[in-house]
């Protein structure tokens, strides 16, 4: 009883009220979190990958479209979606992936990649890298833009383990 009685005694620092469908949740002085927005997110038809072959080192640059498998060496990359700010077309990608194996029954990947963060969810595969390099709106939409990597690989000076 002596606890119940404290506890009404303090003060009301957390406090709640509903709104509609919303909730509003306010502690302190803390701003109400109902008046942030979101960037609203696009949808493209197509994105612009990039695959890596690890053992040969040679990269290339692909473009995948909805639904539409596109084959990097023993990979089946199918996209589901390709998403970015509405306000920032070459802004920040998110693109959903399912990569399949030859010879796998289960996908290798399958979820969401961003391009500005590849190792966040990567594909984990022995030989293979692919991550998102952007979404691609039109045929004007540049697959390589300067300080972007290049689509070739980095060639080892002579003497230190290359051919």
């Amino acid at each position: 009883m002596a606890v119940l009685g404290v506890c009404l005694a303090l003060p009301v620092f957390a406090q709640s009220t509903i709104e509609g469908d919303n909730t509003t949740i306010r502690l302190g002085n803390a701003p109400d979190i109902t008046t942030q927005t979101r960037a609203r997110a696009s949808s493209a038809a197509a994105a612009q990958l990039r695959g890596l072959d690890k053992l040969s080192g040679q990269s290339v640059d692909l473009q995948s479209t909805n639904l539409q498998p596109v084959e990097f060496g023993a990979l089946s990359i199918t996209m589901h979606d390709c998403r970015y700010p509405s306000n920032n077309p070459s802004g920040d990608a998110y693109v959903h992936l399912t990569i399949m194996d030859r010879g796998v029954e289960k996908p290798v990947f399958d979820g969401w990649m961003v391009a500005s963060s590849p190792a966040l969810s990567a594909l984990d595969h022995p030989r293979y890298d692919v991550w998102v390099i952007r979404c691609k709106l039109d045929d004007r939409t540049p697959s390589v833009v300067a300080g972007e990597s290049s689509p070739r690989p980095i060639m080892r000076p002579e003497g230190l383990g290359g051919n």
